[in-house]
């Protein structure tokens, strides 16, 4: 990172889905001293997991109910840090609206905000629709050729065709997971009503079968602890009868993305 930037304000607004890549890249730059955390999801585990892989950084969390009246602005650089909950990609309208609200809330305190978000269906495949009215460079998550990636698994396997590659070369209908579903997998699934109750796993299980799905497949980055993913993985498996694997992916969209809206806040300076 540049040592040349020492104050300004950039915005995340991200899915919990992409908890774990936004942790990462937030914790290791090395010029972001301050973290505020805005977050809507039920599990409150993003500040914590900043906390311990950058000790140094200041990180304050709130919920979503935060005052920004009572945000005062600090000499060093920071990130204010939304994250949304899971269950707004039951609509993709609601989910837009609900994250371009977070972006106007933010923006008049930043000169740079990122989305952490794909097309996610048709939330956010219309860039114009998108930026409208946002006075601050917008950054997401994109392909090499400049094109916005489809989602959050798009991402970890590194690209549209990358995604496409993979898909065409499952043997068979297959459940992807990442970091984060292996981790919260029960919650996730009750958020987006595959499940009723948490604790009865008979609904996805029919939903499986009737899906003909008979493998689920981790997407590791790297990012989680690789012997409790390999567990979860390995649990999700037996619990839903499908063959496990664990698929290497790759940080290359989410760090680019970053750098991206990290020289748009430089430039800015």
């Amino acid at each position: 990172m540049s040592p040349s930037i020492k104050t300004g304000v950039m915005g995340i607004v991200g899915c919990q889905v992409l908890e774990d890549e936004i942790a990462y890249v937030v914790s290791h730059d090395e010029d972001i001293k301050r973290v505020i955390v805005i977050d809507g999801t039920q599990e409150r585990t993003i500040a914590d997991k900043i906390r311990k892989m950058a000790p140094n950084k200041m990180v304050m969390s709130f919920g979503e109910e935060f005052n920004f009246k009572q945000f005062q602005m600090s000499p060093e650089l920071s990130v204010i840090l939304w994250l949304k909950p899971i269950s707004l990609h039951q609509s993709p309208p609601t989910l837009r609206e609900d994250v371009m609200k977070a972006v106007k809330t933010i923006e008049p305190l930043t000169k740079s905000v990122m989305l952490f978000y794909g097309q996610c269906g048709s939330a956010f495949r219309n860039m114009e629709i998108i930026t409208n009215g946002v006075h601050v460079p917008l950054t997401m998550l994109k392909d090499a050729d400049g094109s916005l990636i489809d989602d959050c698994f798009g991402t970890a396997l590194g690209g549209k065709e990358e995604y496409r590659l993979f898909l065409v070369g499952q043997p068979g209908p297959s459940y992807v997971i990442n970091s984060m579903w292996a981790a919260n997998w029960r919650h996730f699934m009750f958020e987006m009503q595959m499940l009723r109750d948490p604790n009865d796993l008979e609904e996805a299980r029919e939903i499986f079968k009737y899906m003909d799905y008979k493998r689920v497949v981790g997407l590791n980055t790297g990012l989680a602890d690789q012997i409790e993913f390999e567990r979860q993985l390995e649990e999700f498996g037996r619990l839903f009868e499908l063959q496990p694997e664990n698929r290497r992916c790759t940080l290359r969209i989410v760090e680019s993305a970053y750098r991206e809206a990290k020289q748009h806040l430089m430039d800015s300076a």
